[in-house]
């Protein structure tokens, strides 16, 4: 928990910038990607000696892309948006001036597969070139995990790249339930509706339930995988396993249930 505090401060005071600050949302650095990294460099088995610079550079992508991400063709005013656009280019040149300092050329490497990775899989999604659910999904997983596979790549330790699949592949899936349950939209379920029902105008309430159905199949695959895997993940991040998992709330019920 120290370590993870000391990193996102660390980041945090890269990201500030008094005339951002004043004008866009300070990006908030992601605890769950943080605790996952920490978890495989302490699992590497001959961890290289600048991996907190290799944690902050792939922080640092990660929030440029999520920055980018923001940027829309309506809603805020033009200034807003192009200060947007410039926050994200802002935060990709902190990473790479972060990784030049490492000479680390490999990890420069994964990591820019792991971008073009990301950028490909997103074109799929935002120009529905997805023909089936499970590749659909499967892209949502490259989307959420692919800079710490490309880094647990570096680290030798691939097994946690894929429990970094699940387990925010999990927690967007569980996003975009809930979105979709209380506003009736979500861009996942828009995908998949465009995927099940290409010919539908509208969702019908059994097509809405069939949606929900399969959201929740693929839900309950990630947590097998993440309950299944044989590794020695830290307190904390097996505390936020349980927890996202539905572990808490499992527990609480049986508790009420038995008096």
């Amino acid at each position: 928990m120290v370590k993870l505090a000391s990193l996102k401060e660390q980041i945090e005071q890269l990201i500030d910038h008094p005339y951002l600050r004043e004008h866009v949302p300070t990006p908030v650095v992601d605890e769950d990607r943080l605790l996952l990294a920490l978890s495989m460099v302490a699992d590497a088995p001959a961890a290289p000696n600048e991996t907190d610079r290799y944690i902050i550079a792939m922080m640092l992508v990660q929030i440029a892309l999520d920055t980018h991400d923001e940027v829309t063709d309506g809603g805020d005013d033009l200034r807003t948006r192009q200060l947007v656009v410039l926050a994200g280019d802002l935060y990709s040149g902190l990473y790479y001036d972060v990784l030049a300092r490492s000479g680390d050329i490999a990890l420069i490497r994964l990591f820019a597969e792991a971008i073009r990775d990301i950028n490909e899989q997103k074109v799929r999604l935002y120009e529905k070139k997805a023909e089936r659910i499970d590749a659909l999904f499967a892209a949502m997983g490259t989307i959420e995990s692919a800079l710490l596979a490309k880094l647990a790549d570096r680290m030798a330790v691939p097994q946690w790249g894929q429990f970094a699949y699940h387990y925010l592949l999990l927690r967007r899936l569980l996003s975009e339930r809930e979105a979709f349950a209380r506003t009736g939209t979500s861009m996942l379920f828009k995908q998949m509706a465009h995927i099940a029902f290409p010919r539908a105008k509208g969702l019908t309430n059994e097509q809405r339930r069939y949606l929900l159905r399969l959201c929740d199949r693929y839900i309950d695959h990630c947590k097998e995988a993440l309950f299944a895997a044989e590794l020695p993940p830290a307190g904390l991040l097996m505390l936020r396993v349980t927890e996202l998992s539905g572990g808490f709330s499992a527990i609480a019920k049986k508790t009420v249930e038995e008096g």
